[in-house]
């Protein structure tokens, strides 16, 4: 069993206050809980702002099922995207996750995602659910450990 804690941070690049996720850092802090709860829990907050069709230059998270994971060398079940384009029907996105987390607030103040971070995703594979992040909620949800890697043995 995986276990994660959390701490909500005092830095100058801690979300601001009256998030919606004050209770539920409020509730968690200094306890220790699966990753799978506090997905589940993250998931809860934003199940109101899940949407079918993603914008381009929005945030998402969503839980994922790649069409050719049998062919992956590494995958993150549950992405955190920065939906850059869309290609057909499909999603191109920068997935946070792949980004170490000392860097993850540089990308994502400055929107410049290295290239190691572009990701396809087909919607159906998500379910066609994707949950919206907002902007302010951003980097608070980044340092979350919301991540599930899968790796080829």
């Amino acid at each position: 069993m995986t276990i994660a804690t959390t701490d909500s941070g005092s830095s100058s690049s801690s979300q601001n206050s009256n998030s919606r996720f004050d209770s539920l850092i409020s509730q968690l802090k200094g306890n220790k809980i699966t990753k799978d709860r506090l997905r589940t829990e993250v998931f809860n907050v934003l199940l109101d702002d899940a949407v079918e069709s993603p914008s381009v230059g929005n945030y998402y998270i969503f839980e994922y099922d790649p069409k050719f994971k049998d062919k992956l060398i590494e995958w993150d079940e549950y992405p955190l995207i920065f939906f850059l384009e869309g290609k057909g029907s499909n999603v191109i996105g920068a997935n946070l996750h792949y980004i170490s987390s000392n860097a993850r607030l540089s990308a994502i103040n400055s929107k410049k995602f290295p290239k190691n971070t572009l990701r396809q995703y087909i919607p159906k594979n998500a379910d066609s659910i994707f949950f919206e992040i907002r902007e302010s909620e951003v980097q608070l949800l980044s340092l979350l450990p919301l991540e599930k890697f899968h790796r080829k043995n």
